[in-house]
């Protein structure tokens, strides 16, 4: 102790790990008090103590969006859709209610200067599906006498083998690619987390969405692109970046910003809904998604899987194809049982996602 030099020795094991009990009331939080009980119970695990005082003060905390002079405009008024109840195997008529948003306008629509290069290399490989015309032959009707076919069929003739149908014109196609697709992004609170010290979740699913709007833009595929995000049943909203309408929409892609939860199966099915109605041959429903559904009511835990389960398997009945692409490690276990073992891609390095989601995008259309 009298020294003044020495060895200092220190074990990290040595250091304690403290927890604070802090007394908050879950149902004067929940507005739905009623659903206390059935939520708890779809809980996969939940801790309670019995308080020996009542509360004094009551402490309300919520995510938010940010202010409202940065809000959207709303489109239309209130849309009601159903949602499942997997205890009641049924689907509650006008349960959940949804709000069209549109973006209002703002400055920035050029392309980031880092996704430049990026965005010529995308551009090259898909204006490779743009339409074309192709010349066929043996047709009936045409521009131009197919000479082979001409030549084949004087000879039959000769032999008194001609056939009635004379194929004998060449004529050209166009060769169009008959496909809609929907991006369905995830604009949760939980995209705000960090990668690195100057990256986002958020800020890699707005160069995901501008570099998968420039790819489908440069072979001539119709696509939309909506974000969701909600708050309870009673806040679910949809935000329209950009309609199945052609238009430059790179200043709504970047205005995209994180807030609030995750009702998945409410966004699919309004989702469904407006793909639905497009008349292509292939409809593909893509989404976007960083972890499981959520949302401050009884749609956390299983209420929200199986109402999102149900979403996906409407959507497959009524003729669309669901695919979810996700950033989230920990997707292994519930993806599946979600869209099934084929219906689904987990990308393990987030940052990968904006060259990651074209390319899976051209193996879910057969363009590759």
């Amino acid at each position: 102790p009298d020294e003044k030099s020495g060895l200092l020795a220190f074990r990290l094991e040595s250091l304690f790990s403290w927890s604070e009990y802090v007394k908050v009331d879950r149902t004067a939080d929940e507005a739905e008090s009623d659903d206390a009980l059935r939520a708890a119970r779809d809980m996969d695990r939940i801790s309670v103590s019995r308080g020996k005082t009542g509360s004094k003060t009551r402490l309300k905390l919520d995510l938010d969006l940010p202010p409202e002079a940065d809000d959207e405009t709303l489109l239309t008024g209130k849309v009601l859709l159903p949602e499942w109840d997997w205890k009641r195997k049924t689907l509650v008529d006008d349960h959940v209610c949804v709000k069209e948003l549109c973006p209002s306008d703002r400055e920035g629509g050029e392309l980031p200067e880092h996704l430049w290069s990026v965005a010529r290399r995308l551009r090259a490989q898909f204006e490779a599906l743009r339409p074309h015309r192709v010349r066929v032959n043996r047709q009936v009707d045409g521009e131009d006498i197919d000479l082979d076919a001409w030549l084949a069929w004087q000879v039959d003739r000769r032999r008194h083998q001609a056939g009635a149908d004379q194929a004998l014109y060449t004529s050209q196609q166009s060769i169009r690619r008959s496909l809609s697709c929907l991006l369905l992004v995830d604009l949760s609170m939980s995209t705000d987390a960090h990668l690195d010290d100057e990256h986002r979740v958020i800020d890699v699913i707005r160069d995901s969405a501008l570099l998968f709007h420039e790819s489908l833009t440069a072979c001539g595929d119709r696509h939309a692109i909506n974000g969701f995000s909600s708050r309870r049943r009673d806040h679910v909203q949809i935000h329209q970046l950009k309609g199945f309408s052609p238009a430059c929409v790179r200043d709504r892609l970047q205005s995209m910003q994180p807030g609030y939860y995750t009702r998945m199966g409410a966004a699919i099915r309004h989702a469904s809904k407006a793909l639905s109605e497009e008349k292509s041959e292939q409809r593909l429903l893509l989404i976007l998604s960083d972890g499981k559904p959520n949302d401050l009511d009884r749609y956390e835990g299983r209420y929200g899987i199986e109402d999102t389960r149900q979403a996906v398997r409407e959507a497959r009945d009524s003729g669309l194809t669901t695919f979810c692409v996700t950033v989230d490690k920990a997707a292994n276990a519930y993806l599946p049982y979600l869209f099934g073992p084929n219906g689904y891609a987990m990308v393990r390095h987030a940052a990968d996602l904006p060259i990651r989601l074209p390319q899976l995008y051209l193996e879910l259309t057969n363009g590759s």
